[in-house]
């Protein structure tokens, strides 16, 4: 129990940390676009890297069951290159105004700036055993209806208040790392 638990709470993590960029967007999408329409993008796209996680997970496990862990490689390259990045190059925010978008433009925003909990969720799913899927999928969906609600909260606080929240972005790579390190280490015990 206490190792769902456990799961559970990194997933949470996780996709909170690999989403505090969405996080910033939607906050700017509800200002323009309005809050129901972009709230309801922002799920639809957990939904759907969510479900494409899990199935290319199960995929990459049953074809190749030795071969999981190496996934782990992934986040820890997305890691390596969003810190390299910032070290080497200035940060560009431009923001294109949204007026009137079509719910499946924006979820499809949300979707391209999403990888990055793709690249985490994926080897993560593949690597637990399977009474861990659900307490990880649980995980994360309790972290996007909270981003969701927080989102909705946020718009309505004062630019200065949300432009604090924008600097948390550089715990992402961090997360990525050590949950790509997990996937790593921890795929040895799992082969039998």
């Amino acid at each position: 129990m206490m190792d769902e638990f456990g799961i559970a709470l990194s997933s949470v993590t996780a996709h909170l940390a690999t989403n505090l960029d969405n996080l910033a967007i939607m906050v700017g999408l509800i200002l323009t676009v309005g809050q129901l329409r972009t709230v309801g993008a922002y799920l639809i796209a957990q939904v759907v890297m969510l479900t494409a996680a899990y199935y290319v997970s199960a995929g990459i496990e049953a074809e190749l069951p030795h071969q999981v862990g190496y996934l782990g490689f992934v986040p820890i390259g997305l890691g390596v290159y969003a810190l390299l990045s910032r070290f080497f190059t200035a940060q560009e925010t431009a923001t294109d105004p949204m007026t009137k978008s079509h719910i499946l433009a924006i979820a499809a925003l949300f979707l391209s700036v999403s990888f990055d909990s793709f690249a985490v969720f994926t080897p993560l799913l593949a690597d637990s055993g399977p009474s861990y899927t659900m307490p990880i999928l649980l995980g994360a969906s309790v972290s996007a209806l909270v981003l969701a609600a927080g989102g909705a909260a946020l718009a309505s606080m004062a630019p200065a208040r949300v432009a604090r929240l924008e600097r948390l972005e550089w715990l992402a790579p961090y997360v990525m790392i050590a949950i790509g390190l997990y996937v790593v280490i921890n795929t040895g015990t799992d082969i039998t």
